[in-house]
């Protein structure tokens, strides 16, 4: 986290790193929803250091809607949300009793994401594949993806990420090229208006404006 950071919005969204800061600025500024101030927490595994230092930031009792979006990753999206909301309950604030919830009893307002969906494994690589499988590009991807992963050597295939991999390739087919999901999400190259979008702008809506 920005040691210079201060808190500047009643609203405030906490996600996992600067890629997830880039995508949700261009997702929020998709849905018309301004006045947000994004934090990078910098990776799942800083949130028990990163949230007490935020709890004990200046202004923290200023913020009235809270949204932690994380994601799920090799485990069930229920682990996440429990992880997430731990954390959240030694500062003895109230939090929802399940992901993509309000809670409403108490100021701040606090909503819990799990991507890709709340209920599986996955990230929100997985979400953002989902959005452009009908393009003429994802059969390229995939075989691309199918021809090199048994070249890997036993070591990288013990850390080959397919769906990283699946996202580097595709954005590699974009003029201009850039090198991360949150820049293809500033240029314009996911596809905001896919329905697997829903849930996320629904709970952003649910969280922020109402």
């Amino acid at each position: 986290m920005d040691k210079n950071l201060r808190i500047e919005s009643e609203r405030f969204l906490a996600v996992e790193g600067k890629d997830e800061c880039n995508f949700f600025k261009a997702l929020l500024k998709h849905i018309g929803i301004n006045n947000i101030q994004l934090l990078d927490i910098g990776g799942k595994d800083r949130f028990p250091l990163e949230f007490p230092a935020l709890y004990n930031q200046e202004g923290f009792n200023k913020i009235k809607r809270l949204g932690f979006i994380r994601d799920a990753e090799t485990n069930p999206a229920q682990s996440a949300f429990e992880s997430v909301c731990h954390i959240i309950k030694t500062h003895n604030l109230s939090v929802p009793d399940k992901a993509n919830e309000i809670k409403r009893t108490s100021i701040p307002h606090i909503g819990i994401f799990i991507m890709p969906d709340n209920k599986g494994t996955g990230m929100l690589e997985n979400l953002c594949l989902e959005t452009i499988k009908s393009m003429p590009q994802f059969s390229c991807i995939e075989s691309y993806i199918s021809c090199i992963a048994p070249s890997l050597s036993p070591s990288e295939k013990e850390t080959f990420n397919d769906q990283k991999a699946r996202v580097q390739t595709y954005l590699a087919s974009r003029s201009p090229i850039v090198n991360s999901l949150g820049l293809g999400a500033q240029k314009g190259y996911w596809d905001f208006s896919n329905p697997c979008l829903d849930d996320i702008k629904n709970f952003l809506r649910e969280l922020f404006e109402n």
